[in-house]
Parts: C-alpha cells; sequence; structure tokens
C-alpha cells in the first residue's frame, strides 16, 4: 500500500524513489530529520529546484484523486482546516506567517486540507500551502474541486471558527455543498442569545467582495442556548436544529482533538510527521504531503 507514496515521488521524476521512501521512513521512525539519515537529502531538495508549491500541490491532488476512486466511497463528510510547522529561524519568505516569538517559534508555515471521513476513516484529499495574502475562499473552492474530480458525494462540509467570513460563505454557496461554520460570537450574535431562552435559527445577510463587486450572501445562523454548557453560534445551509449541528461538531472536535493534525491518527505521536531543516516552502510542502500520503495508506489499508 506504499505505492502511493512511490507513484507520488515518481510523478516528481526523482531517481530511485524506493530508495528515497525508505530514508523517509526511517526518519520518520527515529522521530528525526532526513538530513540526519540520509546522505543523499540534499540531492533530494536539489530535484525539487523544478517544482513549485503550485505544481507539488497539483500533483499530490491528482495521486489522491486517483486513489479515492479505486475506494467507491458513498456519501462523506469533509472537513477543512488548518495545521501548521513551528519555524524557529530568521528567514523571511512568502510562505513564513509571522509569529510572536514565544517559545522561540518566529513563523508558522500553514497547511489549509480537506479531508473526508468514510467509516471512520480519514483521506487528505487535497492540501494547499497558504502563503501571505493568500485568498482562502479561494483555496477552499479549489479543495472541494478536487473532491469532484474524485467523484466524491460530499454531504456535509465542515469548518472551524476560523474560516467564518462572507467570502468563505459565499465560495461554499457557489459550490452548492451543504456546510457548518462555527461562528465567531460578534455582539449582535450576543444580544441575541442573550435574548433569548432557547434556541433559535435565524436567516442572515452578510456582505462580500468579489471582482471588486459587493455581493449579498444569505445563510442561517444557529443560535444554541445552554448545550453543554455552553451558548453556540453556527453559520449553516443545512436542515439540522441547533442540537444536531452542537452533536456533528462535538462529534467532530473529539475525533480531532480540538484541531485537525496529523500526527493524531497514528499510535506514536509524530509518527507521521516528517522533519526537515530545510526553509523552502517547496521542501517544507513536500515532506507535508508525505505526511499526508502516510495517513491516507494507514486508513486505505
Amino acid at each position: 500500500m506504499v505505492k502511493p507514496i512511490i507513484n507520488f515521488i515518481k510523478s516528481l521524476c526523482f531517481c530511485n524513489p524506493k530508495r528515497i521512501v525508505e530514508d523517509i521512513f526511517e526518519a520518520s521512525s527515529r522521530i528525526t530529520y532526513v538530513e540526519t539519515i540520509s546522505k543523499s537529502a540534499d540531492s533530494l531538495h536539489q530535484n525539487l529546484d523544478d517544482w513549485d508549491v503550485a505544481a507539488l500541490q497539483q500533483v499530490y491532488s491528482r495521486i489522491c484523486e486517483n486513489e479515492i476512486r479505486k475506494l467507491h466511497l458513498g456519501a462523506c463528510k469533509a472537513f477543512i482546516d488548518i495545521t501548521e510547522e513551528d519555524f524557529y529561524g530568521d528567514t523571511q519568505n512568502f510562505y513564513l506567517v509571522p509569529w510572536t516569538g514565544e517559545a522561540g517559534v518566529k513563523a508558522h508555515f500553514k497547511f489549509i486540507v480537506c479531508c473526508v471521513k468514510y467509516r471512520n476513516r480519514k483521506f487528505p484529499v487535497a492540501v494547499r500551502m497558504i502563503r501571505l495574502g493568500s485568498i482562502i475562499s479561494k483555496e477552499i473552492g479549489e479543495l472541494l474541486e478536487s473532491c469532484k474530480r474524485a467523484g466524491l458525494n460530499i454531504k456535509t462540509v465542515m469548518l472551524d471558527r476560523g474560516f467564518y467570513s462572507a467570502d468563505n460563505i459565499r465560495e461554499l454557496t457557489e459550490q452548492d455543498i451543504e456546510y457548518i461554520v462555527f461562528a465567531k460570537k460578534c455582539d449582535m450574535f450576543r444580544s441575541l442569545l442573550a435574548s433569548t431562552e432557547k434556541s433559535r435559527t435565524i436567516e442572515y445577510e452578510m456582505k462580500s467582495r468579489k471582482d471588486k463587486s459587493i455581493l449579498r450572501v444569505q445563510t442561517n445562523i444557529a443560535l444554541v442556548k445552554n448545550v453543554r454548557g455552553y451558548d453556540w453560534v453556527f453559520s449553516t445551509n443545512t436542515s439540522l436544529t441547533g442540537k444536531e449541528i452542537v452533536r456533528e461538531y462535538m462529534l467532530r472536535v473529539r475525533e480531532y482533538m480540538l484541531r485537525w493534525n496529523i500526527e493524531t491518527d497514528f499510535r506514536i505521536q509524530d509518527e507521521a510527521r516528517i522533519k526537515t531543516k530545510s526553509t523552502r516552502p517547496e521542501v517544507r510542502l513536500f515532506y507535508f504531503l508525505i505526511s499526508c500520503l502516510i495517513l491516507f495508506v494507514w486508513n486505505a489499508t
């Protein structure tokens, strides 16, 4: 079942892909850097000179789309989330998102991942590396297009609080897909929650910008009172009740341990995370995609 990983490396025209896979797996199993394990790491990284971030993402999506078709999955739920890798150095590039410097972390490499769930198995179908100035709604659209090319029937897509915005809701609406987005509690929502004794759903209009035009976006806001000791706010176009939405969301929280991270699906934390000392975004993305493929293979087995 390592064939998808070998095919990914072959698609990048690397020589001796099996040896590369062996070195990567050994580095992963030892929880150490690829550069420490393999003397060929430098040549491997040089081979990535001919590949940019967009091209690597396309190759990964093509491999996963082909593998997903073979699995003949039925209706699936999709989860879109952002995972991060800490960066401690001073090198700057457009793919390093500045951080506080706390605990020595100066910046993050960030990846937005679309993972589909089918019968408690999870498959990371598509990945986008975030750069400064990235339009997240566009990235969401490309992730969902990859799911469609894979022939997936997405029942519902769920997104965390950080994705609540008019632009993202507009993109989900245009994709004609059901969504549940954990929404931020603005003053208006807090006031509505305070003035009602029970859960309710209201129609809500947001404004989004596209091609220098302002578009009106319709959504429903589910105000959920005192469920699990908390008042909740969700943006949705589903017919679920507030309590049903919370139940769906809490299932997702429990499964993804508050945030979707590659390593949470492995017996040993960081088993799938492949470490590298490189500061190049193409190299960091390459190893992150390999990690995603390991997870994909793990769940397909």
